[in-house]
């Protein structure tokens, strides 16, 4: 049985806006970001996961209820779901990363596999969602899952599952944005990413 796994990223947050490292800071969903969560729950509800798993960070969280609650079911957290840790930099943006870490943010910007200081690379995040997102799927009977997360990780998850070597190969998906995949069991196969309902 082939499985279909969704990759959705929650809808915009007032950092987004702002253009600052979230990470791991618990920044919740602006008006926009809930109507985005809500126009896109509309559609992807057409999909009917039987499972809904999120990041428990309330952003991702508020995205996947409204998915939830469509379909009538519960969305369950996975705090290793979570964004990106960007250590210090979180809270800021990147002309003000650029003030006191201008050569740490050029190697990242670059896609080196870097970490800031006191955060995560993209390899050991990516590794962190992939590795969750592997046994939440192989643990499950349901024929279609939902997994709300956050763009790089969800974005480097995919990558390591697709087993494309390096980074950035796949565009961030936009807030609400999604993918689709197949999982057959031994392999991951895309059908589908950055769709979105705007």
């Amino acid at each position: 049985m082939t499985k279909t796994v969704l990759f959705w990223r929650h809808g915009q947050t007032d950092f987004n806006v702002a253009g600052r490292f979230q990470g791991q800071s618990d920044v919740p969903l602006n008006d926009t970001g809930r109507a985005q969560a809500e126009q896109t729950a509309r559609r992807l509800a057409e999909l009917d996961p039987e499972l809904i798993v999120s990041s428990d960070l309330s952003r991702a969280a508020v995205t996947s209820d409204s998915l939830a609650t469509l379909v009538g079911r519960e969305s369950l957290r996975d705090d290793r779901l979570r964004e990106t840790a960007f250590g210090e930099w979180e809270g800021r943006t990147r002309a003000e990363v650029a003030e006191t870490w201008p050569d740490e943010l050029a190697e990242w910007a670059s896609g080196a596999d870097v970490s800031p200081p006191g955060g995560e690379s993209r390899s050991q995040s990516g590794h962190r969602v992939a590795d969750a997102i592997s046994e939440i799927v192989g643990s499950t009977d349901a024929e279609t899952i939902a997994i709300v997360a956050h763009g790089a990780v969800l974005r480097a998850a995919a990558e390591i599952l697709l087993e494309m070597n390096g980074t950035g190969r796949l565009g961030v998906l936009g807030n609400c944005g999604h993918g689709v995949f197949g999982f057959t069991g031994d392999n991951w196969v895309l059908r589908s990413w950055g769709a979105s309902s705007r």
